[in-house]
């Protein structure tokens, strides 16, 4: 640790803060006991999701006291020695789909970030000169410090607090730091590769609830970091943290006095003109002749554009759109500063849509588009007044655009994902390839330039010319493109291409399981015995398995028609399940009940 000058604030008082928490939950009506029991497992969490659906109607002055109370319990919480997991250790790093998650003060403390700062020091600095070229764009340590990292964050609690400890561990180390502060996933992926940055660590866990917090790592190019790069980046950071000891951990306020000072020293940058700039710049997006159109477009064929950023990331980027396209064109919702959300879900759907939506319906201009973000703004759910469109279907809108403009190219997209517009695209001449899940699974595909898009299920894409990463803000714009293109409404156009190729009922449902995560990606493994022409599922629902595909947890056509998909979740003891059908939703949800009965009969099997 650097020497930095003591703190003249002093160190909280767990005690006093949790007299002060139970009291104001008492005043709120929250029964005391399950402030109790919360309080006594440390579980401060579980006592601010009882308030936060008070927060519309109960009294200010009583809702702020427990919040701050509680809050300050889990920055204790945040910046100590954490609680051993379950495995009788420190929660440990586990670089899923698009980095480290875990639940703020258990899975992500200043430890973690301790370790996967320090694990990422010691890596670059034992890398060929050939490795650092490949990930960070120059040979020497000294060149790669000279670039240097970006650090960002969306909206979560501490976000500020982990990327000074960060800038702090990276100063120390001779690199160069620039705070970015609350920004969009997608801006730093476009923007690092354009600043000539070595790489990027993002404070975000995507669209997780607000208890988590995550940690995303990009390279040079702006890519999320392969699993060349993220799986021995984990290793050394579960090594340096069976190195740490609660003994030499910094004290509270000394942890509070480094940050302080790291936030009057690190140097600020600015992504939020240059992520517009390059969207100006690129052959599809154009911004700056959007903007012309839009504002140049007659009263009778107005078009409203409603923005909800969903309190996240993405809400400055935002903002700086509206500044170009005016009040008359767009209407941006949810920029409070609000680490719970509002209370709502962080996953984009047709709930979440429901308030960017009734803007539309109150709007009497003809055409109408609206985008849902989520808190890290690199998932998208555009729609229009009938309602959001997954990315399963709207990116077989991209592609109609895309194709008919002649910009279009090659699809990419996940093995889970709908085969909707997979279909779409074999329909229309294109190759699709088929990957696992995660955006970082399509970095080589992305970089050969020969793919005009890549999506997944979840409400990601981006296109050619454009980031490495996955785009929510990027589906608006495009979004936009499409209706001004064909000048009719988004459900309209899907409703063509719908009745062009068929039905498609789609599924996916995840369900908790009581084991450790990595018990259930092992025990999973038993399924590769499960070859063609075998019968999988109970009676009932049994089918006869005609094709696999272990690739990605566990693919499965069926002689009956449709198809499964069965995978670990990649952080939690969770199981997800994929399915469809073109018959019916009744059959991909028989499927769906398939999937979960054979996932649990191997799990439970001895």
């Amino acid at each position: 640790m650097a020497e930095v000058s003591p703190s003249t604030t002093p160190a909280p008082d767990r005690a006093l803060l949790e007299r002060a928490a139970a009291e104001s939950a008492a005043a709120l009506g929250i029964p005391a006991s399950l402030v109790g029991k919360a309080l006594g497992q440390q579980d401060y969490f579980a006592v601010i999701e009882a308030i936060i659906p008070l927060r519309p109607t109960a009294p200010p002055e009583r809702v702020r006291p427990a919040l701050e109370a509680l809050e300050g319990l889990l920055r204790i919480k945040a910046y100590g020695f954490p609680p051993v997991g379950p495995q009788g250790r420190i929660a440990p790093v586990v670089f899923g789909t698009a980095g480290h998650r875990g639940e703020i003060g258990v899975g992500l403390g200043l430890v973690h970030i301790h370790a996967i700062v320090t694990a990422l020091l010691r890596r670059i600095e034992q890398m060929a000169p050939e490795e650092r070229l490949r990930h960070f764009g120059v040979e020497t340590l000294d060149a790669v410090r000279a670039r240097g990292m970006m650090i960002g964050h969306d909206n979560r609690l501490f976000n500020p607090d982990f990327s000074f400890y960060a800038a702090h561990l990276l100063g120390q180390a001779g690199f160069r730091v620039g705070y970015a502060g609350r920004v969009a996933s997608p801006e730093i992926s476009r923007v690092l590769p354009l600043q000539g940055w070595a790489g990027a660590l993002n404070f975000t866990p995507s669209h997780n609830p607000f208890r988590y917090g995550g940690l995303k790592f990009s390279p040079a190019d702006g890519g999320l970091a392969a699993g060349d790069l993220s799986d021995p980046l984990a290793e050394e950071a579960n090594r340096v943290l069976e190195e740490l000891n609660a003994e030499a951990w910094p004290d509270f306020q000394t942890l509070a006095a480094l940050i302080a000072s790291q936030d009057q020293r690190t140097g600020r940058v600015d992504v939020h003109a240059p992520y517009l700039e390059a969207l100006a710049a690129h052959p599809v997006v154009r911004l700056g002749e959007l903007v012309e159109t839009l504002q140049g477009l007659p009263p009778g064929e107005r078009l409203r554009f409603v923005a909800d950023p969903v309190w996240g990331g993405a809400v400055p980027v935002y903002q700086r759109l509206l500044e170009q396209f005016g009040p008359e064109v767009m209407t941006l919702i949810h920029t409070e500063d609000d680490p719970y959300f509002g209370g709502q879900s962080t996953e984009p759907s047709a709930d979440t849509f429901a308030d960017a939506e009734a803007v539309l319906r109150a709007d009497p201009a003809k055409f109408k588009v609206a985008i849902r973000n989520d808190p890290d703004g690199d998932r998208g759910l555009a729609g229009d007044q009938a309602g959001g469109i997954k990315m399963n279907r709207f990116a077989a809108l991209v592609m109609r655009y895309l194709i008919d403009i002649g910009a279009g190219r090659d699809v990419v997209t996940t093995l889970p994902t709908s085969r909707f517009g997979v279909d779409y695209a074999r329909s229309r001449g294109k190759t699709v390839r088929l990957t696992a899940v995660g955006f970082k699974n399509f970095r080589p595909h992305l970089l050969d330039k020969g793919t005009m898009v890549a999506y997944e299920e979840s409400d990601g894409l981006t296109i050619a010319g454009h980031t490495l990463d996955k785009d929510g803000v990027l589906a608006g714009l495009l979004a936009l493109r499409i209706v001004l293109h064909y000048r009719r409404p988004l459900s309209e156009l899907l409703a063509e291409i719908e009745a062009e190729i068929g039905p498609y009922h789609y599924r996916q449902v995840s369900f908790p399981v009581d084991i450790l995560a990595e018990k259930v990606r092992e025990k999973l493994q038993r399924l590769r015995a499960i070859k063609p022409g075998a019968r999988l599922g109970p009676e009932g629902l049994r089918r006869t398995v005609v094709e696999v595909n272990s690739e990605d947890g566990f693919w499965f056509a069926f002689e009956e028609g449709g198809w499964i998909l069965m995978r670990p979740s990649g952080t939690e003891p969770k199981v997800r399940i994929y399915a469809e059908t073109r018959t019916s939703e009744a059959a991909t949800l028989e499927l769906c009940e398939l999937g979960k009965a054979v996932a649990l009969e191997v799990l439970h099997a001895d």
